[in-house]
């Protein structure tokens, strides 16, 4: 017979064999003694928690011959067909390959038989957020009012992906993780079963690597077996594993507490040279790490399912590092583990992050930003160097401060003379220039004049704005005067405020780097505004009367076709007919002999297209006024 891998050797078959699932199995349990037994089920939960155990063992309570019953013999015919997966009454699909609408419109169809053997037809979707969003669609009405013989269990790990239609219309049931005492206690009999000699600690390891899945336990303990000759210690744990091992990390901890960067560098090289893998090394330094810092807030690791260690080993290295300290140390390797997914060379993201745990400034860095700040004053006061330097500033801003008072007070006393011109005029400033006074204001305007170098410099700069294509810059001192040039200083006026304030507002940095090309000095730039005083808007025009238009008089009458078939020949005659019917008798000539409409004497000539007939209609175009087709038309 095949061998069977341990995981499916030990699939739990009834309720009680279900490992840290008690409350599922016994809701389920009491539903069938009850008879309240639900059309559909929804098992959320990580991996390897039970899921399709537990949809496997409701299947079988479900048609044991004994049943329905919460504890199924497992001996009669339909429990085993159910356990071997032989069954004629449960469907146990794959939604991830069988995620289509085709699918479950198969399903729709199948579910209006009866069942073959057992009394309910159980359908069991393994991982149903696979599915498609019509597939979801689709299966809403049957799985809200599917045959009175079907059942469904629908099974995934990720239930937000499951949309709520689809979850309102089932009894959702949350597997949790199992704890690690749970699965090293099944571990044990499970070895204790198949005659297998495992140290406590190898168990321990494998219980922690695990995860809360009991299939991963299961798939590792089952390794360790094909590996070990006899007994399964830990040392063949770390092995599969590729586990770095509590002597690496504890001699680690200790050199990072100890400030020794080149023993930190030096036992990461080992490492690395035994083939362990960056990530794991990282993984297991910030558990034992976490270890440390719960140990030292609460004195005890018990119960709280942590990285396997002895507490002598705890207690002793808790007190190499402050409490403050343990936890940045822990975010800063969690930012290094993140940074080598991206990082080319991992290696050096790890020395890197490893030689920031050994920098002294890392713990007192932390008190710096804990202190307040009158606290961290105080400590750089104790300085002597700091405090005669401080001293220093401290006369210095008191005789700025006196000066200060003398000139306003000064100020004080002249402003009365001209406060009340200023306040009798209205202010013409415009915001703009308000809101850009104290900027200007910080910068004193020295006197200047135009000069030639001035002006050359000034029609350089509008030579070097068309070579950089400075256009808006260019749009802005089209217009703008040269004011003049100092050693300091480069003046120009603009003809209003606002226009002053957006050239210094946005374009100051600009124009200074390029005056500093051009002369090679620094010069700051002073641009002014004249607001020249609003016009009086212009009075309205009167509305121009419209001359009455001079009465045209009718044309002179055209003469009647009648009168014009009398002078052609008898045998043009019929064709000359037929053209009036077709064309009219607008005729322009007959044998060289011109028919014009000749207008009266007094008449005004009327204008090309003018309404000559005075009804209002439109002309018609003359034949002149169409143009003859060229080569290029035809």
């Amino acid at each position: 017979m095949a061998y069977i891998a341990l995981y499916r050797k030990w699939r739990p078959q009834t309720f009680k064999d279900l490992v840290g699932q008690e409350h599922i199995s016994r809701t389920l349990a009491n539903a069938i003694t009850s008879g309240h037994i639900g059309h559909a089920y929804l098992f959320a939960g990580p991996r390897g928690t039970g899921k399709t155990s537990t949809a496997k063992i409701l299947a079988k309570a479900l048609n044991c011959e004994h049943g329905p019953t919460p504890d199924p013999c497992g001996k009669c015919e339909q429990c085993r067909k159910i356990t071997e997966g032989s069954s004629m009454d449960v469907f146990e699909i794959d939604a991830a390959s069988n995620r289509g609408i085709d699918e479950i419109r198969d399903l729709r169809e199948t579910v209006k038989f009866a069942p073959v053997d057992g009394r309910y037809k159980v359908y069991i979707i393994d991982e149903v957020h696979m599915l498609t969003t019509e597939a979801f669609n689709a299966l809403l009405k049957t799985l809200e009012e599917p045959p009175a013989h079907v059942v469904f269990i629908l099974a995934t790990t990720e239930a937000h992906k499951v949309p709520p239609t689809i979850q309102s219309r089932c009894q959702r049931y949350d597997f949790k993780r199992i704890t690690v005492g749970e699965i090293e206690s099944r571990l044990r009999y499970i070895a204790k079963e198949m005659k297998m000699e495992a140290e406590d600690e190898a168990l321990s390891m494998i219980a922690i690597q695990a995860d809360g899945g009991m299939r991963d336990a299961l798939s590792i303990l089952d390794q360790c077996a094909a590996l070990a000759d006899g007994t399964i210690t830990a040392e063949r744990v770390r092995q599969i594993l590729g586990l770095v091992g509590h002597d690496w990390i504890y001699k680690m901890t200790k050199a990072l507490a100890a400030r020794n960067v080149q023993d930190v560098l030096q036992i990461l090289a080992e490492l690395l040279r035994d083939g362990k893998d960056l990530k794991q090394v990282l993984s297991e330094l910030s558990l034992h790490l976490r270890s440390l810092m719960i140990f030292q807030a609460t004195g005890t690791v018990e119960a709280m399912d942590l990285y396997a260690e002895p507490q002598d080993v705890l207690q002793e290295q808790s007190k190499l590092f402050d409490a403050a300290v343990l936890p940045r140390m822990i975010a800063r390797l969690h930012e290094a583990m993140t940074e080598m997914k991206w990082s080319p060379q991992p290696r050096i993201t790890v020395e890197v992050a490893l030689m920031e745990l050994c920098r002294p400034e890392l713990a007192s860095q932390g008190e710096r930003e804990e202190q307040p700040a009158g606290q961290v004053q105080q400590a750089v006061a104790r300085n002597p160097a700091d405090e005669a330097r401080i001293a220093k500033l401290e006369a210095a801003l008191a005789e700025v401060t006196a000066l200060l008072k003398q000139a306003t007070a000064g100020a004080g006393r002249v402003q009365p003379a001209s406060a009340a011109p200023a306040a009798s005029m209205p202010s013409t400033v415009p915001p703009a220039m308000s809101a850009a006074a104290p900027a200007a204001a910080a910068v004193a305007e020295e006197p200047a004049s135009v000069d030639e170098a001035g002006l050359q410099v000034w029609n350089k700069l509008f030579q070097a704005l068309r070579d950089q294509h400075k256009a808006p810059i260019l749009a802005c001192i089209q217009n703008a005067r040269f004011m003049g040039l100092t050693a300091s200083q480069f003046h120009m006026r603009m003809q209003s405020g606002l226009m002053a304030s957006l050239v210094m507002r946005n374009y100051r940095k600009t124009i200074e780097r390029i005056l500093q090309e051009l002369t090679g000095r620094e010069l700051r730039l002073v641009c002014s505004g004249e607001d020249a005083p609003m016009r009086t808007p212009p009075r309205p025009r009167p509305a121009a009367v419209p001359k009455p238009e001079p009465k045209r008089e009718m044309a002179a009458k055209k003469p009647e076709p009648a009168a014009i078939l009398e002078e052609v020949a008898p045998d043009e005659r019929a064709s000359l007919k037929k053209a009036f019917d077709v064309f009219g008798a607008n005729v322009v000539g007959v044998d060289g002999m011109a028919m014009v409409d000749v207008p009266q004497e007094d008449a005004p000539i009327p204008d090309d297209g003018a309404d000559i007939y005075g009804d209002g209609a439109i002309p018609l175009p003359e034949d002149s006024d169409v143009p003859l087709p060229t080569e290029e038309d035809e």
